[in-house]
């Protein structure tokens, strides 16, 4: 009778452990200034520059700086550590899609013409 309460209290304890460790993962807070580089652009050297990470009262904002001009992400929704969003420049609509891994940022912007690389790292 003893082994039996032990082996159920064992399996309790197991169950519980097994719980907490798959417990789902805490949102990632991006926010902060990071270096970018976008490869691949047809015809065009890689651009660089900085994407702003801003929260405020949990909205998530993006911005771009670089040579290439200053534009803000619109759509933009944050999940765990999942971000997409979208821009237009020059009449193109460009769609990023990609996730952070903890000072890293690693994605595409998708367009028309095709998908182009972007990583980036927090200053």
């Amino acid at each position: 009778m003893k082994a039996k309460l032990l082996f159920s209290l064992a399996l309790c304890f197991s169950f519980l452990f097994a719980n907490a460790t798959n417990a789902p993962m805490i949102d990632h807070d991006p926010v902060g200034t990071y270096e970018f580089t976008v490869t691949d652009i047809p015809d065009q050297a890689d651009v660089k520059g900085e994407m702003i990470v801003a929260k405020t009262d949990g909205v998530v904002t993006v911005k771009f700086t670089s040579s290439a001009g200053d534009a803000s992400l619109s759509d933009v929704k944050l999940d765990g550590h999942k971000l997409t969003g979208k821009l237009e420049m020059q009449g193109i609509i460009l769609k990023l899609t990609g996730s952070f891994s903890g000072d890293k940022f690693e994605g595409q912007w998708n367009t028309e013409f095709g998908a182009l690389p972007i990583t980036a790292t927090k200053k």
